[in-house]
């Protein structure tokens, strides 16, 4: 099986740095994981998912987090499909991420979908 590609400068430092302070269980947590991979590859979703998520405790308020208007069609779909990741508490459906996402942002949600749907096995990290 392969391993998942993070996608731009910055991304799997942002990732590490977040998923190094979950607790050892939390790490190994697929919707975890795919939540924070997801919500690192980029900037302005993570500026925006640091304000509703606490890694030290593991709460995330996804709830909050839907209220927040957001600044564009692709950035509130990859934020309703955090929470999809996260526990199913909000629709996208397939054909929005189609038509919403550029190339990178898709590329982002397959790689989320492919850790929430086999786990960490798919990091090349180990816990410590």
């Amino acid at each position: 099986m392969q391993t998942i590609q993070f996608m731009q400068e910055g991304h799997e430092r942002r990732f590490d740095l977040l998923w190094r302070r979950l607790k050892p269980k939390q790490r190994e947590d697929a919707a975890m994981v795919s939540v924070l991979y997801l919500a690192t590859g980029q900037p302005l979703v993570l500026e925006r998912f640091s304000d509703y998520f606490f890694p030290d405790s593991g709460e995330f308020f996804d709830r909050e987090f839907l209220a927040e208007p957001s600044p564009s069609p692709a950035v509130e779909a990859i934020i309703h499909f955090i929470v999809q990741l996260y526990n199913g508490r909000t629709t996208i459906t397939i054909i929005e991420l189609i038509e919403r996402l550029d190339e990178q942002q898709m590329s982002l949600v397959l790689e989320a979908i492919k850790l929430r749907t086999y786990g960490c096995r798919l990091l090349e990290k180990t816990l410590t």
